[in-house]
């Protein structure tokens, strides 16, 4: 711009004006928002699935359900617990802003996602939807991988054996996958929570919300839970009311509480 030009300003955004200082002090507090480790906006949310882990290096949790209404949140369900990755929990990547530290999500950690995240796809052993859901679904069949080969164009994807063109060996474009038939219940029915959804290689794939096992034993990175439990939650999930999904251990929440304008968990 030429030096020549006058250029003028609005009486009340003057250098010392009332109104001037207090719009510049809001301007500021919002960039500080922004800026905190963490800072999510979750305003277009009307549904929310929320665990609470003791620590970062538990692997249990408690599942609170809410739905926003006029007068705030509302809780939805009696809280029941669910199982975590064997090595705790790390920052994932969501649609929250990870603060600097040294536990960040990486492939292969056994760490459940910490943040903010939105939910995609269910899936299921069964070749029709549980009733009532709302989300589409995808069976899960033994030609149905979800890979976590870090150098593969199909990281962390949904991909089907027929989907893909074969090398000379007969194998497929991945040197890693998880094939989405188990022989365990883990994956009758599930959730894909979208972790790392521009597929960054190395920074974690394939994150489901699924069931529990009998033992209930650890997962390696995913969220489990009881099959009647895993049902009513698909029932509850309306993309409509864009729920998200937010995993925190406690010391986290209750910092992150009034920044991510999060619900308050009444004590027993």
């Amino acid at each position: 711009m030429s030096s020549n030009v006058k250029r003028t300003v609005h009486p009340f955004l003057a250098e010392n004006s009332i109104v001037g200082n207090h719009m510049r002090v809001l301007l500021l507090s919002s960039l500080f928002l922004l800026a905190l480790p963490g800072f999510a906006q979750i305003e277009t949310a009307n549904q929310l699935v929320l665990v609470v882990a003791p620590e970062w290096n538990s692997t249990t949790g408690t599942m609170y359900l809410f739905e926003r209404t006029d007068q705030g949140w509302l809780q939805y369900n009696v809280p029941w617990k669910v199982i975590l990755g064997d090595s705790g929990l790390a920052w994932g990547i969501g649609i929250h802003t990870n603060p600097p530290n040294d536990r960040l999500k990486i492939e292969g950690d056994h760490r459940s996602p910490a943040g903010v995240f939105k939910l995609g796809e269910f899936f299921g052993y069964d070749s029709t939807p549980p009733r009532g859901i709302r989300y589409p679904y995808r069976q899960a069949t033994k030609a149905v991988h979800c890979v976590d080969d870090t150098g593969s164009l199909f990281y962390n994807s949904f991909i089907g054996e027929n989907q893909v063109v074969r090398d000379s060996a007969g194998k497929p474009p991945w040197k890693s996958s998880e094939v989405m038939r188990l022989d365990s219940v883990d994956y009758k029915y599930g959730i894909v929570v979208r972790q790392n959804p521009r597929a960054i290689p190395g920074k974690g794939s394939c994150i489901f919300l699924h069931l529990m096992r009998a033992d209930s034993s650890a997962t390696t990175g995913c969220t489990a839970m009881g099959e009647d439990n895993m049902l009513f939650l698909m029932q509850w999930l309306d993309p409509e009311k864009h729920p998200l999904f937010v995993e925190l251990p406690a010391v986290t929440f209750r910092n992150y509480l009034l920044d991510w304008n999060l619900p308050l968990l009444l004590k027993k």
